[in-house]
């Protein structure tokens, strides 16, 4: 499983430095290759092969006709899908069809996500942390209440 966030930069020929901690799980569990997509203007997606094999399906398994917004998010994740493999430094070039589409250029934050990892743009992670860090406590916990998740 993937966690923890990593402060990072993109250089200037778009690559990542994936941190050791990730390619040595990504190894022992996975192959060395990744699938990125893109998520929204803030974060890319990246997936071990495997777990975008099961994500893919789940995607094109899903009842889009009628719903032109779930349609759209279906063809953003599946369309922007390209599988990626490190250099020898441990980097992996970021497509520029990607790096185009995202509001971020170079400070990033990489963060784990259990099954995947999400690149955010810096200035975007901090909002989204700084957001969940505000919200209410008596709200979060009636709806976590609502769910069938036990912490």
């Amino acid at each position: 499983m993937f966690g923890g966030a990593h402060e990072l930069s993109i250089d200037s020929k778009g690559r990542l430095a994936i941190p050791a901690k990730f390619r040595d799980l990504l190894l022992r569990r996975y192959t060395p290759a990744i699938v990125v997509t893109l998520d929204s203007r803030q974060k890319i997606l990246m997936y071990p092969e495997a777990e975008w094999e099961r994500v893919s399906q789940q995607l094109l398994s899903l009842k889009t006709a009628g719903n032109p917004m779930l349609q759209r998010y279906q063809n953003l994740l599946l369309h922007n899908a390209d599988t990626l493999e490190w250099d020898g430094a441990g980097r992996v070039l970021l497509p520029v069809n990607l790096r185009r589409r995202v509001d971020f250029e170079k400070e990033v934050t990489l963060v784990g996500r259990a099954n995947r990892l999400e690149l955010w743009g810096r200035e975007h992670w901090e909002h989204e942390m700084n957001q969940a860090l505000d919200d209410d406590p008596d709200e979060l916990a009636f709806q976590l209440s609502q769910t069938d998740l036990q912490l």
